[in-house]
């Protein structure tokens, strides 16, 4: 199969798609994702930001859209890079996130891509199950209460950063957070502007089960949450 087939994926019902990868230091598990993505699509952008590895060489063999931040800015300015050029550059209809990590599958984006056309926002919902760290599970579950106490809207999955949005959903979101907290802001803002949301049940990878949100994190998110809803 040819780079041409792989193209126009998500071109099918007049929309074109990109698949945002903002990563910082993942060359150990960014050429396996990588891999993955393109039997799916080659619409995809990469944001190396400020590795000192080899991330944007690997990302250069699978696609010619690599940005690079100088310095490590967090992975909020990360994600707000590949989307101003994919909207602004690339005249693109939707995005779709995906970890560089290799925690996301995505045998799930044409799900996404099929949900972003009824919905501005669509966010990947992981199962908080067996398999799921323990600490992770707290911390998910946590912030998805506080927000619904809060802001009235339950959101199954606050951190998950397999999430896809539209030209539209971002030119509203607009998120300031230039770090992890991203994923807590975005959600906070849907839930403030009362924007009717999608899920996409998506299975996740646990390369390393130490690696990701900790209770500590669950408590910043919770933090973060309360200060957006008080405007302190």
């Amino acid at each position: 199969m040819n780079s041409d087939t792989y193209s126009i994926t998500f071109l099918i019902g007049s929309m074109k798609l990109f698949v945002i990868i903002p990563g910082y230091n993942e060359q150990f598990y960014l050429e396996q994702l990588l891999e993955k993505v393109t039997k799916i699509t080659r619409s995809i952008i990469f944001v190396d930001d400020g590795s000192t590895d080899k991330s944007t060489k690997i990302a250069a063999k699978y696609t010619r859209h690599v940005l690079s931040h100088l310095v490590n800015l967090g992975k909020g300015a990360a994600m707000m890079t590949g989307a101003e050029y994919a909207f602004r550059v690339l005249n693109a209809d939707a995005v779709v996130f995906l970890d560089s990590d290799d925690q996301h599958d995505p045998i799930h984006l044409p799900e996404f891509e099929k949900k972003l056309k009824k919905f501005h926002i669509v966010f990947g919902v992981r199962n908080l199950g067996s398999d799921m760290p323990l600490g992770r599970f707290l911390g998910n579950k946590s912030a998805s209460v506080l927000l619904n106490l809060l802001f009235g809207a339950y959101i199954p999955d606050v951190p998950s950063g397999y999430k896809g949005m539209t030209k539209k959903a971002f030119n509203k979101l607009k998120w300031k957070s230039s770090g992890y907290e991203v994923e807590t802001e975005i959600a906070v803002r849907v839930a403030q502007l009362r924007m009717p949301f999608g899920i996409v049940d998506i299975q996740s990878i646990y390369h390393d089960r130490d690696k990701g949100l900790t209770l500590l994190d669950g408590a910043h998110i919770t933090q973060k949450i309360i200060q957006w809803r008080f405007g302190l």
